[in-house]
């Protein structure tokens, strides 16, 4: 009678979300598509219509032996700046496939891109998200992996003389959501600013830009190809399932939380705002954050919205045998075959 897991409960069950996928016809789902984007984008805390100049400058120059290493840093707002590890394959001209990679937790864009917190080398122990960044570059990729907000050089400065794993995510998020924002937010609009820069460069394919994402990452990769369609393929690793079955019933960090959401839309509705595009589903079976058999609902209810699309061949999974850590054994070829020659 007192118990508040009942409670709980009872509350999700008697949502009945707005966006629920059950289209039958096409005029059906367009409105259904542009009616949860809209709403969607609001419930994040809306983005800048007017977008400041990227102001794009090299700070850091640096050559290994398949690939040419920048640090760059670009505008996002007025009195916000975006750091990003670039990574572009040696012998090659022309404009090139790209792919925004977006890490998880930890230090940042130098765990992808095969750095130590302090920028010494480290291609030896590349922890669970295994240098994703530089496995893409070896593809032929041209590779660009920002600093979320909240990570690595974007920590508040009372975080940056802490431990490399420390994040600003708690403080960030709270402050933002009082202001009836999100972090959640911040980070994909940061994501929707990194495909401007890419777009102003002359070696970079605008109609073949891609991103891929892990955990944390992954939300800012699923759902900023939700909502901004210049990406043309995804790959979301070590995140998707349905809002009910991990981030609201295993902790997690402040960073995953997007208001009143659940009232509009479950997960996979909104990943299915990516369809009928490419989109490649990864997770292992042993992830303790995000449990296999809820990922596996949330990608046939995803795949059901391809299928309603008549796009079957462009959505595809990989449960692999591990837990909350980059696979990569089909999400390379995936990337090849989508955004490839």
């Amino acid at each position: 009678m007192w118990s508040p897991d009942k409670y709980l409960g009872t509350l999700y069950r008697k949502i009945r979300p707005k966006f629920h996928f059950d289209v039958r016809h096409m005029d059906e789902y367009s409105r259904w598509r542009d009616g949860l984007r809209e709403t969607f984008a609001r419930n994040l805390g809306d983005f800048l219509k007017a977008r400041p100049d990227l102001n794009p400058r090299v700070i850091e120059e640096r050559e290994y032996r398949d690939y040419f290493l920048q640090r760059v840093v670009y505008d996002s707002d007025e009195y916000l700046s975006i750091p990003a590890y670039i990574l572009k394959p040696k012998d090659v001209s022309g404009e090139l496939p790209a792919i925004v990679a977006c890490h998880g937790h930890g230090y940042g864009s130098k765990e992808i891109v095969g750095l130590n917190p302090d920028g010494t080398d480290n291609h030896d122990d590349p922890g669970y998200q295994k240098n994703f960044a530089i496995e893409l570059v070896k593809r032929g990729f041209f590779v660009i992996a920002p600093d979320l907000l909240g990570f690595g050089d974007r920590r508040l400065e009372e975080d940056k003389n802490k431990e490399a794993n420390e994040n600003s995510c708690h403080m960030i998020s709270t402050y933002l959501l009082m202001l009836g924002k999100t972090i959640a937010g911040l980070r994909i609009y940061d994501i929707m600013r990194t495909i401007d820069y890419l777009e102003s460069r002359d070696d970079v394919d605008n109609e073949r830009i891609g991103c891929m994402g892990i955990s944390g990452g992954g939300l800012v990769c699923g759902f900023t190809t939700a909502l901004d369609s210049r990406i043309k393929a995804a790959v979301i690793s070590g995140y998707t399932s349905t809002f009910i079955d991990s981030i609201m019933s295993i902790w997690h960090c402040v960073d995953n939380f997007i208001p009143g959401i659940v009232k509009k839309a479950e997960m996979p509705d909104l990943l299915g705002l990516i369809a009928p595009r490419p989109l490649l589903i990864e997770s292992g079976i042993n992830d303790p954050i995000f449990p296999i058999e809820a990922t596996k609902e949330a990608y046939d209810r995803i795949k059901n919205i391809y299928t309603f699309l008549g796009a079957e061949d462009k959505i595809d999974s990989d449960f692999f045998h591990g837990q909350h850590e980059i696979s990569g054994a089909k999400a390379y070829d995936w990337m090849e075959r989508w955004l490839g020659e």
